[in-house]
């Protein structure tokens, strides 16, 4: 907290003196508490980052260059310069390692080489350097010429000197060091100049340590220049890996790179698309003009071994781009015409066509393309192939060509009839069998699916999904269509759907949801699972509602997509697109947190005990105590819901008979607890669109709540049905807790009151232990609240740290006071400095905050109202109070309090011990080396002054050379190391004594009068105190 609240401190340290001394108003420095921003805690700024330090890894998203950009705007896609990704990464070259080069390396002067010889007479081991002459002056031998020679030449002549001048010796020579020399860099380089280089270095070495060539530099035409003779270097040569095209350098040598010269792109189908920059003899002008076959190859061929066809996109004088195209036969002639500066050259096979394959994709085991040879028909594709688990077979989708051989289209097919050899059809080239599981089904009765039926195609958020976003084209199109205002799409509207996410298949095949919606049959009733299902016409009910989990043994159809009404009964009658299946027994629906959700039979599950059984249907985290059964009244044209208590259900204390269409709901904890969080209004009050069904079941939630408070784990409100036991109703509040009074449990129950239309509570306290507390019931509407244990212990720790023996975070107690925090801590150090001491506190943080930014608020205020006078103050008064606003605004202070923090003086004056809070801080600083006292403000030498015994403000003010005339002496003051303040009086008449104690500073302000236009001078001369003079302490004590 204080290394954050110092950092503002310091950064404001300029304008707060400055303010302070332009305005001067130090009111009530008698009763002055420092704010935030004391830097006893982290004296020390962090350094600033080194300017020498290396560079870090390029980015890979760089900007494009000019080239770039144009290119790959024409080619529609993104391409970036040929060799330039070599200077990308910004890597220096790396000094060799020493003792390991190579025998062709050429000596010069200023390596170091290491001579050694053995034998008996002579033996040595020492290194020699190469002198200006190019000499090596080795001890009993003549000078040996090493400049200019390799290594391998020297060795041979040491070899030679060592026989002849000294018998029966061996020579051994290698490099220990190698010489450094300067090269000059010029031209289109990252860092041009003279570089420092190994003397093995070569010209890529020289150029890495330069910062890499420029985007806009040549590759081509790099000039070596050595001894006034110009060499050009390929660059291109030594990506392709040509031998010798990257000469190794000399001291004195020049390089020079030239700006980038011609450039043509190739992109499509290549190895290594790119912009490649073309040799200065290869335009069309040139004594070698490069041809069509010669840049595709640079880019590095094509990507297929097919005939390719080049389109060469050409910009005329005229600015108009023209296309030319060249096929394999004519570079396989004469490599093709010539290509120009700016041409673009697109690649791509001259056929890309696969024959006489099918292809089976979605729900199976092997997906992918057969031979049409072998796989001529849907029966014998399906038999080569192995479904998955889960398949769903009175449905599958055939896309094939159309009529005129270029439109594809969907075609429906029954898995069920092709497996069982009842139907078979042909399948032609480039045919493709998708097939769907149940799971791809049930997407068409999820969430996504059933809003945009109900919403014509809309939706108000993303829809993630390519299949969605066609179905939601084509209703948004449709709007009268079958799937909108027909039966099936106002019945499938009614849906209660599920959230699911959007299936593969339907990414992969964007048109294939609406395809199959447009196939769709709606199982209404009768099944486990109720939906939309895809059919072929002509499909029987029963392998359908097979699919759709079995129920009902009678089903018909109750209406269809041509006359809306009922075509017949039973279990064999065909389907079609559209048509609406009912079941034609009583029927129920379970749904919510159910183990098997989905309609049942009346005559099999006449009521909640025969569903539910013992908990069988539940699912684990099931709401024990409430549940819903939604019952739509046939006489009263009415919807009703019913509570019932899923606890009393499974043990049998409690049972209820069902009724054709019920819909009996179970929730979760998690859904309990979501819906009992919010306060549910009714929908025109909230002027949004809310299901009436979710909006009753919501009301009847707050209706039946029972509220538990305290110490619990779980406090909120849960609907209840009927007596709840105490008990029982901590533990759905997930049980009492561990600091919880078990005796204190108080219980608030309503109770109907004497005078008609009034309610009474009552409240009784019982002991979760005791016999009032087992028997106690609670219904809807009660309230219990479980009383926590009192504890003295304050919530959060405090930390003491600095200059004490045992810092850090100290739990403490209601009441407990500074000085025992001291002995907790072991005392304080011999060097710490008790009067110098900070505590902050969190309360005077806040408080602190809130007036600095009501304070920013009232000077934007003045501001507005100062500037629209007709006589306006100057442009730098304003800016200087625009910046004392921003000053407020911005700071952050750490709620620092004045307190007497010396052990020894609170032990004779405990009335001065002060109480300590949760969250509290203390820090003791260290006891500078050298103290000194700060005058600082409207004197003629602020400085810092040493600190002596007998000196009063007088002299300190004297040894700073006295006050200036703009000084204000009258509101002088002095603002001591623990961050309170006092005011002088300094006048001929009044020589009131201040002490001034080591550490503090003198702070002389400037008469206001600049801002006599601004009303807020009044009101904020404290608050800028307290800013000023804690900049002010921040840099006494941060230079101490």
């Amino acid at each position: 907290m204080f290394t954050a609240a110092r950092s503002f401190i310091v950064r404001f340290i300029p304008l707060a003196l400055a303010l302070v001394c332009l305005i001067g108003i130090a009111d009530g420095a008698e009763s002055y508490r420092a704010p935030a921003g004391d830097p006893v805690r982290s004296r020390k700024l962090p350094a600033p980052a080194s300017a020498s330090a290396p560079p870090g890894p390029v980015a890979t998203d760089r900007p494009a260059t000019a080239v770039e950009a144009a290119f790959s705007r024409r080619a529609a896609t993104t391409l970036r310069l040929y060799g330039h990704e070599l200077f990308d990464r910004g890597v220096k070259p790396v000094a060799p390692s020493f003792g390991t080069a190579q025998n062709d390396y050429v000596i010069g002067p200023g390596d170091e080489l290491r001579i050694t010889i053995h034998g008996s007479a002579h033996p040595s081991s020492r290194r020699y350097t190469v002198d200006t002459n190019g000499e090596v002056i080795v001890d009993d031998l003549r000078p040996l010429r090493a400049a200019g020679r390799t290594l391998a030449d020297f060795r041979r002549q040491l070899e030679t000197e060592v026989a002849f001048g000294i018998s029966d010796h061996e020579a051994f020579v290698s490099l220990d060091g190698m010489r450094r020399m300067r090269v000059l860099v010029t031209g289109a380089v990252a860092e041009p100049g003279r570089h420092e280089v190994a003397g093995s270095a070569t010209v890529l070495d020289a150029l890495l340590a330069a910062g890499g060539v420029d985007r806009l530099g040549s590759l081509r035409t790099i000039r070596l220049i050595r001894g006034g003779v110009s060499s050009t270097i390929d660059f291109y040569a030594l990506l392709q890996g040509v031998e010798g095209s990257d000469p190794e350098l000399r001291d004195g040598d020049r390089i020079v790179v030239p700006p980038i010269g011609p450039t043509i792109a190739v992109a499509g189908q290549v190895k290594r698309p790119g912009i490649y920059e073309l040799p200065p003899d290869t335009t069309p002008g040139g004594t070698q003009p490069m041809t069509v076959g010669e840049a595709v190859a640079l880019a590095g061929g094509p990507i297929l071994p097919s005939a390719t066809r080049v389109v060469t996109f050409s910009i005329g004088a005229d600015g108009i781009e023209e296309p030319l195209e060249t096929t394999s036969d004519h570079m396989a002639r004469d490599h093709g015409a010539g290509v120009a500066s700016g041409d673009l050259l697109i690649v791509s096979a001259e056929r890309d066509q696969r024959r006489g394959t099918v292809s089976i994709v979605g729900h199976v085991r092997q997906s992918g393309p057969r031979a049409l040879d072998e796989a001529d028909s849907l029966a014998s594709l399906l038999g080569s192939v192995d479904l998955m688990p889960g398949p769903y077979l009175p449905f599958a989708a055939l896309e094939t060509t159309g009529p005129g051989g270029f439109a594809r289209i969907l075609t429906p097919v029954d898995l069920r009839a092709v497996l069982d050899l009842r139907r078979d059809r042909p399948l032609a080239d480039d045919d493709t069998l998708i097939v769907l599981s149940l799971s791809d089904i049930g997407f068409l009765t999820s969430r996504p699916v059933i809003d945009l039926l109900r919403d014509g195609g809309s939706s108000r958020e993303p829809l993630g999904c390519a299949g969605l976003e066609v179905l939601a084209r084509r209703l948004s199109g449709d709007l009268d269509g079958p799937l909108v205002r027909g039966p099936l799409g106002r019945a499938a509207a009614e849906l209660t759907p599920a959230s699911l996410p959007c299936p593969k298949v339907f990414d992969d095949h964007p048109d294939l949801l609406a395809f199959a919606l447009e196939h769709a049959v709606l199982l209404r009733g009768g099944v486990a699972r109720p939906g939309l299902y895809p059919v072929v016409d002509g499909s029987e009910i029963a392998t359908v509602s097979q699919a759709a989990g079995g129920g009902a043994r009678k089903l018909a159809v109750t209406s269809n997509s041509q006359s809306g009404g009922p075509r017949g009964a039973g279990g064999t009658a065909g389907l079609r697109g559209g048509d609406i299946v009912d079941s034609v027994a009583p029927r129920f629906e379970l749904t919510g947190h159910a183990r098997h959700p989905g309609t049942r039979l009346l005559s099999d599950t006449p009521s909640l005990r025969a569903v539910l059984g013992d908990g069988g249907q539940a699912l684990s985290g099931l709401y024990p105590l409430f549940g819903v059964i939604e019952r739509y009244d046939r006489n009263r044209l009415a919807g009703r819901l019913i509570a019932f208590s899923p606890r009393e259900v499974f043990q049998g204390s409690a049972d209820r008979p069902l009724a054709d269409g019920d819909v009996v709901r179970l929730f979760s904890f998690a859904e309990i607890r979501r819906s009992t969080a919010r306060h549910p209004t009714p929908p025109s009050s909230r002027g949004t669109t809310v299901e009436p069904l979710a909006a009753g079941i919501l009301a009847l939630m707050a209706e039946r709540a029972v509220e538990v408070r305290g110490a619990v784990r779980e406090p909120g409100a849960y609907p209840v049905e009927g007596l709840v036991g105490l008990d029982q109703m901590i533990t759905i509040a997930g049980g009492i807790g561990d600091l919880a009074d078990r005796d204190g449990i108080e219980i608030t129950s309503r109770e109907p009151a004497t005078e008609p239309g009034d309610m009474t509570n009552t409240r009784r306290m019982v002991s979760i232990d005791a016999a009032n507390g087992r028997s106690a019931q609670v219904s809807a509407g009660d309230a219990i609240r479980v009383n926590p244990l009192f504890n003295d212990r304050e919530p959060r720790a405090v930390t003491i740290d600095g200059e004490v023996r045992r810092p850090g975070n100290f739990d403490v107690t209601r009441g407990e006071r500074l000085s025992s925090l001291l002995r907790r801590a072991g005392g304080l150090t011999e060097q710490a400095y008790p009067a110098g001491a900070v505590f902050a506190r969190e309360s005077a943080r806040r408080q602190q905050a809130e007036t600095f930014g009501a304070t920013a608020r009232n000077i934007d205020h003045d501001i507005a109202a100062v500037t629209a006078m007709p006589n306006p103050p100057p442009a730098a008064e304003i800016e200087l109070a625009r910046q004392m606003a921003t000053a407020f605004r911005d700071a952050r202070p750490i709620g620092r309090i004045t307190i007497e923090a010396d052990p020894a003086i609170l032990a004779l004056r405990p009335e001065l011990d002060i109480v300590l809070e949760a969250g509290d801080h203390i820090h003791y600083p260290k006891r500078p080396l050298t103290v000194t006292v700060t005058v600082t403000g409207e004197v003629l030498a602020p400085a810092s002054l040493q600190f002596t015994q007998w000196k009063n403000t007088d002299h300190y003010l004297d040894e700073a050379g006295g006050t200036t005339r703009y000084a204000d002496a009258s509101r002088a003051f002095v603002l001591k190391p623990d961050g309170s303040a006092q005011r002088l009086r300094l006048s001929y008449w009044n020589h009131e004594y201040v002490a001034v104690a080591p550490g503090s500073t003198i702070i002389v302000p400037r008469d206001p009068e600049p801002f006599r236009f601004f009303q807020f001078t009044q009101n904020i001369g404290g608050l800028l105190s307290q800013l000023a003079v804690s900049a002010a302490a921040v840099m006494v004590l941060s230079d101490r």
